[in-house]
C-alpha cells in the first residue's frame, strides 16, 4: 500500500522517524534505497556515530549541494571537528533552509558562523550555542522571525546591533550572555520585536555591561539576570507588555549595606518597570524591592493589574510592601514553597485563609494562593481560588467564591 504513494508523501512520513530509523528503510526496495536522501529535515549529532569519519561522511552525503530538493529544518552538534560545516551551510542555504539550530561543545574555540547564514533568504529560524560572529560585515536576513543566542563571541558592540536590526521581521530574540561571551553593551534596536528573553549569567569578572531595549512592539520581556556590573535599560516597549523578572542583583546576603551600594541601580529599574500592567516576579525580588523600600520609598505601580509571584512562605511577609504600590491591582498569583518540618498543614491552612492584603480590597478580584511544601517523597499542595462577584464589600472577602483547598501527592491521591 505505501509503495503506490508519491515520493514526496513518502519522504514526509520519513521525516518523523529518527535519521538511524529512516535510513534502515533504504533495504526495502531499489526504489527505497535513496529516499532518505530527499528528506526535508536533518538532525546530525556527532556522539551518535561510531566516529567522527562516519559523522562527516554522513554528512557530506545527506547535504549535497548539487541536489535539488528543499531543506526544512537543520540541526547540528558537534563536538570536536567543524571542518565541514561551511560546506553544509552553504548546501543548506543552496536548497532553501528554513531552519538552522547549530551547537559546539568541548570546542577550545569558538568557530566561526559560516557567512553564507547572514544572508540566507529563507531562513526563518536561527538558533546558535557558542559561535564566533565575528565575521559578519554584512547581514540581512529578510525572513527571519526566530533568534536564539546563547553564548555567543560578539568582538564589538556594532556585531550584535547589525545583526538585530538586519532581521526587519524579527519577533523573537533570546539572548544568554556568560562571562566567556567577552560580551558588552548590547542594543536591542528592533521594530518588529515582540519577545525577549535576556539570561545575564554575572559571576565576579564577567564583562558584560549590559543591554538596552528599544522595542515600540515588544510584548514579553523575560529578565534572568544577576545584574552585577551589568544594567538593562528599557527604551521602549509595549504599553501592554508582560515582565517576567528573577534578578538578585548578585546579592548573595540581602541586608541594608548590600542593598545600599546598588541602591542607584535598583531605583533606576524600578523606575523603568513602574508602568508594566503584567508582572511576574521570584523570590529574591521580592525580599530586594523590600529591603530597598527600607532605604527609599518605592515608585508607584499605579499600571499594575495583574501580578504572579513566587516566593518561600517565610518570604510572605515582605510582600505587602510591594503591593501597596500596586493600588490598582485586580489579579494575584501566589506560588509558595517551604517545608512541611517547618510548620503542620493545619497552621498552613488557617494563615493561608486569613491573608489578605488590606491595602488591596478595593481593587483586587481575583486571588490564586498556593502553597507547595516538601514532605518525604511527595509534595502536597494547598490551593485556594478567591474570584470576586458582581457585588463586593471592601471590607472582607465574604463576597468572595472560594473554590476550595485541595491536597495531593505527586501521584495524585488526596494526602488529607
Amino acid at each position: 500500500m505505501i509503495n503506490q504513494l508519491p515520493d514526496p508523501l513518502i519522504c514526509h512520513i520519513l521525516s518523523h522517524l529518527p535519521i538511524k530509523e529512516a535510513v534502515k528503510t533504504s533495504v526495502l526496495s531499489p526504489r527505497w534505497r535513496s529516499l532518505w536522501l530527499w528528506l526535508p529535515s536533518l538532525e546530525l549529532t556527532c556522539w551518535k556515530f561510531p566516529n567522527s569519519n562516519a559523522f562527516m561522511s554522513f554528512g557530506d552525503r545527506f547535504l549535497d549541494s548539487n541536489r535539488v530538493s528543499c531543506i526544512d529544518n537543520l540541526k547540528v552538534t558537534i563536538d570536536k571537528d567543524a571542518s565541514h560545516l561551511t560546506s553544509w551551510i552553504d548546501a543548506a542555504v543552496k536548497r532553501k533552509v528554513k531552519h538552522i539550530e547549530l551547537c559546539w561543545h568541548r570546542l577550545n574555540k569558538c568557530p566561526e558562523l559560516p557567512t553564507s547564514t547572514y544572508t540566507c533568504e529563507t531562513l526563518v529560524s536561527l538558533k546558535l550555542y557558542r559561535a564566533d560572529l565575528a565575521n559578519a560585515k554584512f547581514v540581512f536576513l529578510s525572513c527571519l522571525k526566530t533568534l536564539h543566542l546563547r553564548s555567543i563571541l560578539y568582538p564589538n558592540e556594532a556585531i550584535f546591533e547589525r545583526l538585530v536590526s538586519s532581521c526587519p521581521v524579527l519577533e523573537e530574540l533570546v539572548m544568554a550572555i556568560s562571562v566567556y561571551d567577552n560580551a558588552i553593551l548590547s542594543r536591542v534596536f528592533s521594530r518588529s520585536l515582540k519577545k525577549l528573553k535576556i539570561t545575564i549569567n554575572n559571576f565576579e569578572h564577567s564583562s558584560c555591561s549590559g543591554v538596552v531595549i528599544d522595542a515600540p512592539l515588544l510584548s514579553f520581556l523575560s529578565i534572568n539576570d544577576d545584574l552585577s556590573e551589568s544594567l538593562v535599560v528599557i527604551n521602549k516597549m509595549h504599553p501592554d507588555a508582560k515582565l517576567d523578572i528573577s534578578t538578585s542583583y548578585f546579592m548573595r546576603v540581602f541586608d541594608e549595606e548590600t542593598i545600599s551600594l546598588k541602591r542607584n541601580s535598583i531605583r533606576g529599574f524600578l523606575s523603568q518597570i513602574s508602568k508594566v500592567k503584567d508582572m511576574k516576579i521570584c523570590r529574591d525580588t521580592v525580599k530586594l524591592i523590600y529591603q530597598y523600600s527600607k532605604l527609599e520609598w518605592l515608585p508607584q505601580f499605579s499600571y499594575m493589574s495583574c501580578l504572579n509571584a513566587t516566593l518561600l512562605y517565610s518570604g510572605l511577609k515582605e510582600l505587602p510592601t510591594f503591593l501597596k504600590s500596586c493600588p490598582n491591582l485586580k489579579s494575584l498569583v501566589l506560588v509558595c514553597y517551604g517545608s512541611c518540618d517547618a510548620m503542620s498543614f493545619q497552621e498552613i491552612n488557617q494563615i493561608s485563609l486569613s491573608y489578605k492584603p488590606e491595602c488591596l480590597l478595593s481593587s483586587l478580584e481575583f486571588i490564586d494562593f498556593e502553597f507547595r511544601c516538601r514532605c518525604g517523597d511527595y509534595v502536597p499542595l494547598l490551593k485556594i481560588v478567591r474570584d470576586k462577584q458582581s457585588d463586593y464589600s471592601p471590607e472582607g472577602y465574604s463576597d468572595f467564591q472560594c473554590d476550595f483547598i485541595y491536597e495531593f501527592g505527586n501521584d495524585g491521591v488526596c494526602c488529607n
